[in-house]
């Protein structure tokens, strides 16, 4: 297991009072109501909460796809109105390559969109992602001939390739069987320890969510609200057998499942 914690800064993503409504045929629907949180440069943020409770329209708010219908999200003091380069988003999807490019295309494509970068930098700049996710040996290969954990590595090291300073991950392991998911998780841990990117990643997973992450956001059922935060201490949780991860795991359900309220920072 990789180093778990590194020195946090000032807060640069900041989640501020955020609501967030959208229509259905018969509805108007509050997705989130009154969030707030900070996110810090190199730090593995986790949303987890019950199905339901807002945490992917969260992300896709982050992302500049959804407009809050109150607060306003900032990163680095400027806010957030629409999609950039600054935001890489990893689905749970995995149509989110273009089936007719290769493996190394469809990386050289998101940095050459929109004269980004030369054509021959980013190709050194995405066999360089792909070798950091171990796909270089399948960079000529089409997403159609790859397996699920290998088209999200794919969607990684595109995210890596674009230097943005927050990726984004919505439940991207969640259509994987369980011993591919572990490998996902571990492979994500190793990157991370490598390039310190930060990471805000949502998961429905309370063991997940405490492998992966230095701090969780739990929040509430619908509409989602922030019921407590946690930070992780990686030095005395280093085995999901021990008793300490049991009892955090356990605290955690208790939190989200039975109206137990209570903030720790």
């Amino acid at each position: 297991m990789p180093a778990q914690n590194t020195p946090i800064s000032e807060s640069f993503l900041d989640v501020q009072n955020v609501t967030l409504q959208y229509k259905t045929k018969e509805y108007l629907v509050t997705a989130t109501y009154r969030v707030n949180f900070q996110v810090y440069q190199s730090e593995r943020l986790i949303l987890l909460g019950p199905s339901g409770c807002g945490k992917s329209t969260l992300l896709k708010a982050i992302g500049g796809y959804l407009q809050p219908t109150e607060g306003v999200i900032r990163l680095e003091g400027r806010e957030i109105v629409k999609p950039g380069p600054d935001r890489g988003m990893v689905f749970q999807e995995f149509e989110q390559l273009l089936p007719w490019k290769t493996v190394l295309e469809n990386v050289v494509f998101a940095l050459t969109a929109g004269r980004r970068m030369p054509l021959h930098e980013a190709k050194d700049q995405a066999e360089y992602y792909l070798e950091k996710v171990n796909l270089i040996k399948f960079a000529h290969s089409y997403p159609h001939t790859l397996s699920g954990g290998m088209k999200q590595r794919v969607a990684i090291a595109r995210c890596l390739a674009l230097q943005s300073k927050v990726i984004l991950m919505d439940e991207p392991f969640a259509a994987l069987d369980a011993l591919t998911r572990q490998k996902m998780q571990e492979e994500l841990l190793e990157l991370w320890s490598g390039s310190h990117f930060t990471l805000v990643f949502v998961t429905h997973s309370i063991e997940e969510a405490i492998l992966l992450g230095t701090r969780i956001v739990l929040l509430s059922p619908h509409p989602g609200q922030v019921k407590a935060e946690l930070n992780i201490d990686w030095d005395r949780l280093d085995d999901p057998g021990q008793q300490e991860f049991k009892e955090l795991r356990d605290r955690i359900h208790r939190i989200l499942f039975k109206d137990q309220i209570e903030y720790v920072i």
